[in-house]
């Protein structure tokens, strides 16, 4: 067949998973090495014969429309489709059944980072019954698409990840045809669209070719990788180096970044890893790792993850809040967080010398909005934690005394043992303090709080850590899930016997900050009353930082010096902490199946050593620690 002149891009959507960043472009003008993807994608398909093109638009459409206008494509005719409601990806085609023609058309997303011959896409409409062949990746992304030889199969495997499964990548060359199986206005998918031609008889071919290149960019940690892959390629020239620019390159040995092209960049400034967009100003103090700076920020210090202008957003409850702090939102930079795994996000603020906390939340979990409440009271009962510095739960935000970068996790690995006892015992006093005059306090003021825990919210636990780790993430069989059910209820006696104190809940090391030599609680929001062992285990059998069984036995002690009826505590610690872990597993579990909070993975193996050392002491669970024990040495030579 002749090469398709014509294409569709697919513009149109909110980029959410890219957010915050979306908010100040919309995704296809993201830039990749100082270039933005749309045009990466306009220029790869003028390329291969393609003259006229549609590009649909919805969020950010006058941004699109603007960059559109003045930065033409030589050789193409560039036509936009508006959609007042967004269509989808099957709507879109319907309404542009005016531009697509009779012939063959190409389709793409807009943020589709590709480098692919399309000869394959091409040959494939010489085979019976085609209707449209679609770009998989066999080994990358979800991998949901299940394909037999040339056909697909199914868009939604049952098991996703399994030989034989693909992921769709976003590109597609596409009959007329397709348009009889898509509604004729409104919303629609086009994957439903296949999926009822395949119903009838239609073939739709896979095109899976191992010398191409792809790249998700959905994420901010998947856009930073795809410039560091795309530099990669550059170097080695495979496929993908045609998305690559020199002249946006800037590198010194293993430090580089990628620019547009209006940069103002200090020569004594350090960035690694690092994507810095236009109008950006990076001081002589920056030092930015795996970082994307938006302009116009100005960064003059150590910073990572992203920086973008508080004033671009057009956030007028952000704006109308920094002013009660007296701060100026045009001179005010974000700091956004990486994602911790919940509900809520947190950005520092930065202006000047000024520092401080946004967290947004949601009230789903209700939790969230007891944030600043918590603290006061904490703060009151000398249990160090971040000073409130306004608080509006109308808006459902608040804003904290920023305590800092450092956390017992990430300094534990450089200090001395000496230096790491010292943090912990000082954090042991402030859990005296909470499960002391705090937990009197409470029970005397009767301050709302989370349910205490009972029987009902360990059975939660036991459930999360059999379907989302032992189900999900380990894939064993239901029999064993069935087992290891009955045996975690041998755990409860022990834990519901236990006289109730008031918990922080989730007090690992990554919760205790620490600010000139001194412990900061955080993430209290989820206090509530419970055996005081529950709260010894996530401090002391934390995956994220192993400590020496002599330094456990050392603060356990000390704990029950100074606690009535302390000596309880020692046979229940055991048990607590296998009823802690089994929850940090199952939450590794769930966050670790998601894109942004995949990080949570690499604390599994660390999670499992301790917890079967935890479920073995108790003599609970033999049949899951026998189970667990077989998983693990499987999981060995893959690691």
């Amino acid at each position: 067949m002749k090469p398709p002149d014509k294409a569709v891009i697919l513009a149109a959507g909110y980029g959410e998973r890219l957010l915050p960043l979306t908010r100040v472009r919309p995704k296809p003008l993201v830039p990749i090495w100082g270039k933005p993807v749309l045009r990466h994608a306009m220029e790869m398909l003028r390329s291969w014969g393609v003259r006229d093109v549609l590009v649909n638009a919805h969020y950010h459409a006058g941004a699109l429309l603007e960059y559109l206008r003045s930065h033409p494509v030589p050789g193409l005719r560039i036509q936009i489709s508006f959609e007042p409601e967004i269509l989808g990806t099957g709507g879109p085609l319907v309404r542009a059944r005016w531009f697509t023609g009779m012939e063959p058309f190409w389709m793409m997303n807009a943020d589709v980072l590709a480098d692919v011959n399309p000869a394959a896409f091409r040959r494939a409409f010489t085979r019976k019954n085609v209707i449209a062949a679609l770009w998989m990746h066999p080994s990358r992304g979800p991998r949901t698409v299940e394909i037999t030889r040339d056909t697909i199969r199914s868009f939604h495997s049952r098991n996703p990840g399994s030989p034989g499964t693909c992921t769709f990548c976003g590109l597609q060359l596409l009959s007329p045809r397709i348009l009889q199986y898509l509604p004729p206005s409104g919303f629609s998918s086009i994957i439903q669209a296949y999926e009822k031609a395949l119903q009838s008889g239609e073939r739709i071919a896979p095109i899976v070719t191992p010398d191409a290149f792809w790249a998700d960019i959905g994420t901010p940690a998947s856009y930073l990788e795809a410039h560091s892959e795309i530099r990669s390629a550059a170097r080695r020239g495979q496929s993908g180096a045609r998305l690559f620019s020199a002249a946006s390159c800037r590198s010194t040995g293993k430090i580089w970044i990628a620019t547009e092209g209006n940069v103002t960049l200090s020569p004594q400034a350090r960035l690694w890893n690092s994507v810095v967009w236009d109008r950006a100003v990076i001081g002589p103090r920056a030092d930015i790792r795996n970082a994307i700076i938006t302009g116009p920020a100005t960064v003059n210090e150590p910073l990572e993850y992203m920086a973008l202008p508080a004033a671009g957003l057009g956030d007028e409850t952000l704006d109308s809040l920094l002013r009660e702090l007296g701060w100026d939102p045009a001179a005010t930079v974000l700091n956004p967080l990486p994602p911790r795994g919940s509900a809520r996000s947190f950005t520092r603020l930065l202006q000047g010398r000024r520092r401080a906390i946004l967290i947004r939340y949601s009230t789903e979990r209700p939790e969230n909005a007891f944030y600043a409440g918590h603290a006061r009271f904490l703060a009151r009962h000398s249990v160090r934690v971040p000073a409130v510095l306004a608080d509006h739960p109308e808006a459902n935000l608040c804003i904290l005394e920023d305590a800092g970068h450092d956390s017992i996790e990430s300094l534990a690995p450089s200090l001395s043992p000496a230096r790491l006892r010292t943090l912990y015992l000082r954090t042991l006093e402030a859990v005296l303090r909470l499960h002391g005059p705090a937990t009197r306090a409470a029970a005397r003021t009767r301050m709302e709080l989370c349910p205490a825990f009972d029987r009902r919210l360990f059975l939660w636990e036991h459930n999360l850590f059999c379907e989302e780790f032992l189900q999900r993430h380990c894939k064993l069989p239901r029999v064993a899930i069935t087992n290891a059910r009955a045996e975690l209820e041998n755990l409860l006696p022990t834990l519901l016997a236990a006289p109730p104190v008031l918990l922080h809940r989730d007090l690992q090391s990554s919760n205790v900050l620490v600010v000139r030599g001194q412990p900061v609680l955080i993430d209290f929001q989820g206090m509530r009353f419970g055996p005081a062992a529950y709260d010894l285990a996530s401090l002391f059998h934390d995956p994220y930082v192993n400590l020496p069984e002599s330094l456990v036995q050392e603060l356990l002690g000390i704990y029950i010096q100074n606690t009535p009826d302390g000596n309880r505590r020692r046979a229940e610690l055991p048990v607590a902490a296998a009823q802690r872990l089994a929850q940090a597993l199952g939450a590794y579990g769930r966050l670790g199946h998601n894109p942004a909070t995949a990080g949570f993975l690499r604390h599994i193996p660390a999670g499992v050593r301790q917890f079967l050392a935890a479920a073995r002491s108790t003599g609970l669970l033999p049949g899951l620690c026998r189970t667990l024990e077989r998983w693990q040495d499987e999981q060995e030579p893959r690691q």
